[in-house]
This record gives structure tokens, C-alpha cells and sequence, in this order.
């Protein structure tokens, strides 16, 4: 998963979305309830898709604006109760989870404002396990209160981060919490729905239509929140003031998460899934040599921060927004719609070697593993059948020089960081299994050691959910 969002259409959902004008007094007084709106006094020709498009514009774009005479719909909007699940499949929703109460208090964990399709939020509310409360870290012996704080970095470019206040164990849960806001990624339905035939399509403007509509749905998602929580999301970064994205879609894009475990449909792609703007885990900073990771729990509709490495007090916590199977100018590339320019060590010291080794070590670990198994298969088959050690054809002897390639590979991956993927955990296994069948039992000690620690920090996760 990365952070950040893609926008297409690939589907045409007809948009029913409550107006700006609900959130500054025609809404009714709660937000306790759903809301859903259905549009009126607008033109009903025959529609065309709109086009498929993965990214709106970004940095400095000129001539982003709307049609000359633009008219936006107008909204009657319906409130529903917020346990309903049998929406119509076309109805997008604004709801909060978990629910608020006329007569009770705030959720101890929080609120999360969820703009959805309406079958996606049934799908959430009928999960077997929902609801759960959000998972709390174990507290560190000795230690009150988070193990981080927010607070001004070094790096003026990177504004405020997060910090570790005492030493983080790889595997611990850091911290936990709901998002502020989830909303669909895919907002490039919303142009050419609202350009009237025979209006111009081309992208500038559908691309301008869809910014402004769904700005006004943010607003009103938005002001359903808590005026604590109003205020973190203002507070938030936003790097896409010069693109035509409103206030509110320049910090949607400037600081989401994915979210892989809620789709609309049967079947996940970037156009039909979720991203989460949050209070914390949005301050979190980018590296291309990240120390946290992150997952999301449909039961307790929250997010899990993890250390991915040891973090030491006073270390940033960091997490990559782009992928990191790529080579810098890839990363460079997909980095640019924030403004980053990463400086990180992996970065600052990128090669030709280190690109080709990010970009093919999946391959590689996987090539390597069979090569062992083949080696300890053959010389198991060479014992078998009676042959001295040794002796014979040398298809059945083990020796480390075999290992050269393996090990100056297993090096590069601890220089670029990736000692805790699945990957180098696979290489630490099978050269536990090399060492221990020649005999050489110190190393095989050693590696058997590097494995434990790698499975030991996944098992400290999965016991901290």
C-alpha cells in the first residue's frame, strides 16, 4: 500500500451527493445520522463516461478553471438511520463510524467521517468482527504516554514529523487510531457527469469540474467533524496550491493513505478503493528508507503504525510514499506531486547497482532460493545413493564458495535497508539450511538468528492487534 491518491473513472456511477449548503446551517442539526442527497434542477441528457485519467494535475498549472457559465447541481439532501445497510447500489453516502449518539459520549477511540458507496458500508457493518476498539500499544516498562511526539524536523522542507521519545523495539505497535476522513480515490467520475452535452470535454475541464465538485463534498465531510478534529485536518500539509485543487482537496492529496481492505465491488483496482486522511500517521514523513509500516483493520476501522527497523530515541519515524521496488528516478518521479525531493541515504547514494538491486531483488531472492534447494536436494540424492563425501561427480558436493553470489546479494539488501522483508528473511533461512547441511555450524547458528529476529518482530506485531 502507499500513500497518496490516483484518480480515474473506469465505471459511471450516477453522483448523489449532499451540497455545500448542508454543512452551513440547511443540514439538519446532528451528524449522528447518514447523509445522503439526490440532485435536482439540472439538465438529464444522455451522459457520456468520462475519460480515463490515473492523475490530476499538479505543481504550477495554468489555465485550470471552470466552463464559462458553469452551473453546479443542486441537492435536496435525506438524512438515514446509520445502522441502514440496503442503500441503493448508486447512493454515495456521508456517515461516521462509529456511529455518534444523541445521548451518549463521544467513541473513547474516536470518529472517522466516511464519505461511501452505500453496499461498502454494509460490507463494513456486517463484517463479522465489527465493531473493535482500537489496539493500544503495550506500554514500554517505565515509560508513560506515546513513545513519540510531534514537533518541528530539521528539514524546513519537511515542515513538523514525528519523533521517537524513547527507544522503539522492530515490531511494536507505535501507535493506533482512526482516520479523520476516508473518501473514494476515484474522483474523475464527477466531470463529465456535470458538463451538460454539448459542452466542451476536453480533460482541463473535466479535470476543473471534478476538483470543484467534490471540494463541496469535502466541506460538508468536513464540517461533520469535531471541532478538534477540524482543526488537525486544516493543520495538515497541503502541496497543491497552485494546481486547482480547492483547500480542502489539496491536503486529501497531499496526505492520504491507501486503504487495500475496502473496495467498492467484489474486486480491488485503483479506481473502485478508499483513502484516509489521519490525525497522526498524515505527519509522518517520507523516506525511501522507512523505520514504520502500516495496516488497517476493518474491525476496528483504524490504522496500526509499526516499527519496520530498531528506532532509536530521537530518531524521525518515517514511512515511504512511493514504491520502493524502483530505481531513484522512478521514485523521483513518483514522488513529484508531493514536492519531494528525497535526500534520504538510499537516495543520496544511488547507483546503478543499488536501482537494478531494488528493482529486481523479489526476482532475484526467489532464483537464489531455488539454487539452494536444488544444491541441498542434489546432495542429499549424492548420500543416498552411497557416494563418499566428497567423492564422485561434483553435482552432489557443497561447498561456501557456492554461496558468493548469495552472500555479497544478502549485503546489498542490508545497505539498502531491507533486512525485514519477507525477502531476506527467505535468504536468512535457506543459508541457515547451506551452513547447517556442511557442517559449518556457527554460521548456520548465525543466520538461524537473523530469521528468528526478523519472525519474532512479525509475531511482536500481529500480538500487539
Amino acid at each position: 500500500m502507499k500513500r497518496g491518491f490516483l484518480n480515474g473513472s473506469k465505471v459511471k456511477k450516477e453522483p448523489l451527493y449532499p451540497g455545500s449548503e448542508t454543512s452551513s446551517g440547511a443540514a439538519p442539526p446532528s451528524s449522528t445520522n447518514d447523509s445522503g442527497a439526490k440532485g435536482k434542477g439540472k439538465e438529464k441528457e444522455k451522459e457520456k463516461p468520462a475519460p480515463a485519467f490515473t492523475k490530476l494535475a499538479y505543481g504550477k498549472v495554468d489555465k485550470i478553471g471552470l466552463p464559462e457559465n458553469y452551473e453546479s447541481p443542486e441537492y435536496t439532501l435525506l438524512e438515514t438511520d446509520p445502522s441502514k445497510t440496503d442503500h441503493p447500489s448508486d447512493l454515495l453516502l456521508m456517515t461516521t463510524i462509529p456511529p455518534r449518539t444523541y445521548e451518549g459520549p463521544d467513541d473513547p477511540d474516536g470518529h472517522s467521517e466516511w464519505i461511501v458507496i452505500g453496499p461498502t458500508k454494509a460490507k463494513v457493518l456486517n463484517h463479522p468482527q465489527y465493531p473493535k476498539p482500537v489496539p493500544k500499544p503495550i506500554p514500554a516498562e517505565g515509560a508513560d504516554g506515546p513513545a513519540f511526539e510531534i514537533r518541528d524536523t530539521p528539514d524546513t522542507a519537511m515542515s513538523k514529523g514525528l519523533f521517537a521519545l524513547r527507544d522503539i523495539k522492530v515490531g511494536q505497535l507505535i501507535f493506533a487510531e482512526r482516520p479523520l476522513l476516508v473518501s473514494p480515490r476515484n474522483i474523475g467520475l464527477l466531470g463529465a457527469t456535470y458538463i451538460p452535452e454539448g459542452r466542451s470535454r476536453d480533460m482541463n475541464t473535466i479535470q476543473a469540474v471534478a476538483m470543484y465538485e467534490w471540494e463541496k463534498q469535502l466541506e460538508v465531510a468536513v464540517g461533520r467533524m469535531s471541532k478538534e478534529n477540524q482543526k488537525a485536518f486544516k493543520e495538515l500539509e497541503n502541496n497543491h496550491k497552485e494546481d486547482g485543487s480547492g483547500p480542502l482537496l489539496g491536503i486529501v492529496r497531499t496526505n492520504g493513505f491507501s486503504i487495500e481492505e475496502i473496495y467498492d465491488g467484489e474486486e480491488r483496482t485503483d479506481v473502485n478503493s478508499y483513502g484516509a486522511i489521519l490525525k497522526l500517521g498524515s505527519r509522518i514523513n517520507h523516506s525511501c528508507l522507512p523505520n514504520v509500516t502500516y495496516n488497517f483493520l476493518v474491525p476496528s476501522f483504524s490504522f496500526q503504525f509499526f516499527a519496520q527497523l530498531d528506532i532509536k530515541a530521537g530518531e524521525q519515524l518515517f514511512f515511504s510514499y512511493c514504491e520502493i521496488e524502483q530505481s531513484k528516478a522512478e521514485r523521483d518521479a513518483e514522488l513529484a506531486p508531493y514536492g519531494i525531493i528525497c535526500s534520504c541515504p538510499v537516495c543520496a547514494h544511488a547507483t546503478p547497482e543499488t536501482d537494478a538491486l531494488r528493482k529486481e531483488f523479489k526476482k532475484r531472492t526467489r532464483q537464489y532460493m531455488v539454487k539452494i534447494r536444488q544444491w541441498i536436494s542434489e546432495y542429499d540424492s549424492a548420500a543416498g545413493a552411497g557416494a563418499p563425501e566428497g567423492a564422485g561427480s561434483s553435482k552432489g558436493r557443497l561447498n561456501e564458495d557456492m554461496l558468493e553470489p548469495i552472500l555479497k546479494f544478502r549485503e546489498g539488501l542490508l545497505g539498502e535497508g531491507l533486512k525485514y522483508t519477507k525477502e531476506y528473511k527467505a535468504i536468512a533461512w535457506n543459508l541457515h539450511l547451506f551452513y547447517e547441511k556442511i557442517g559449518v555450524y556457527s554460521k548456520s547458528k548465525t543466520f538461524l538468528e537473523e530469521y528468528s529476529e526478523i519472525e519474532e518482530a512479525t509475531m511482536r506485531g500481529a500480538s500487539s492487534l
